[in-house]
């Protein structure tokens, strides 16, 4: 059985259950739980090396330090599904976040209007992306790289690279007001998780998702809109990228246009490190929830433990090698 929609001809779960490559719903398998399982390790090693770790306190903090990778990971696990890679991610939260604290803090607008507006650069730098890559037909790993060096550029152009400060306290309290003991950026994290999750596992946009990743070729022969498909995924991955930045200025108070120089690769590792393949056609929303909870684990652990940043960076560097091995066995099976 089969309904219509928006995105074009309808097609049933059974005619694109091939293409998907495992499929559009998670499914339970021995690598499935290869993350969780070395989170739990994680937990009991640093638990039993500083008595701080295991604490709500340390726990709040750890999905606080997860909250921004994880909501760009939303975008990223989608655009990675559907056989795209997005370079632009990181840049696409330094602008959007930069042009909010610009629209509140120089052009004086009400924060409310500020914060729609740094969600709409995210959004347009995400259909730039998408009309570059699946309609010009432009390799998304150089059109992604290309708009996220040009993104960042004019974010350091506008503020010659100095940061925006005096932004309203109500827009702070966006991102830090507190709810049952954690922080409005963190719910912002765990609801943007479930919207994706329903979007990617429980929509028909999802199964196409899957099945033009698995396999654009025989998804475009079942009447799936496949240009379409990939634009919009590019749009989900820059509305999140906006929704980051926007909520990122609002933590920390002020618009730096240089905040988010690592956040591309730490969210393609993340991505990857959950189980979604680079080759695109499967994944998991809650995989990779558990890959930015080892990594934001991983870095709180080592703050804990005074180790010095150039040796953090060591062990970061370590898992994004493990999430690489993790994705080459996946694909020898």
């Amino acid at each position: 059985m089969t309904t219509d929609s928006p995105l074009g001809p309808a097609v049933s779960a059974d005619a694109v259950e091939p293409a998907a490559a495992g499929g559009w719903r998670p499914r339970l398998t021995a690598d499935a739980w290869f993350v969780p399982g070395l989170i739990i390790v994680l937990l009991v090693a640093l638990s039993l090396l500083s008595p701080v770790f295991f604490s709500q306190r340390n726990f709040a903090q750890i999905l606080l330090q997860a909250s921004t990778l994880g909501i760009v990971a939303v975008g990223a696990t989608m655009v990675i599904i559907a056989g795209d890679l997005d370079l632009s991610i990181g840049a696409n939260v330094a602008l959007s976040g930069t042009y909010a604290a610009i629209a509140m803090a120089v052009w004086d607008w009400p924060w409310v209007a500020g914060a729609l507006f740094g969600l709409g650069v995210g959004v347009v730098i995400g259909l730039v992306n998408g009309l570059l890559s699946a309609y010009a037909k432009v390799p998304a790993f150089i059109a992604t790289l290309g708009t996220g060096v040009l993104v960042g550029g004019i974010a350091i152009y506008l503020t010659n690279g100095l940061t925006i400060p005096g932004l309203p306290d109500a827009f702070a309290a966006l991102a830090t007001a507190k709810i049952l003991g954690l922080q409005g950026l963190v719910w912002f994290m765990l609801a943007t998780f479930i919207i994706g999750g329903v979007v990617l596992h429980f929509t028909n946009f999802g199964i196409r998702t899957f099945a033009t990743g698995g396999n654009r070729d025989a998804a475009f022969l079942a009447g799936i809109p496949v240009a379409r498909v990939r634009l919009l995924n590019f749009v989900i991955a820059g509305l999140c990228g906006g929704l980051a930045g926007v909520l990122l200025t609002a933590r920390v108070q002020a618009g730096q246009p240089g905040i988010s120089t690592t956040l591309t690769l730490y969210a393609t590792a993340a991505v990857i490190l959950g189980g979604t393949s680079i080759l695109g056609g499967q994944g998991s929303m809650l995989r990779t929830f558990f890959g930015v909870l080892l990594i934001a684990i991983v870095q709180n652990g080592l703050d804990i433990l005074g180790v010095a940043y150039s040796l953090q960076q060591v062990a970061v560097g370590a898992v994004f090698i493990l999430a690489a091995c993790s994705e080459a066995l996946r694909r020898r099976r």
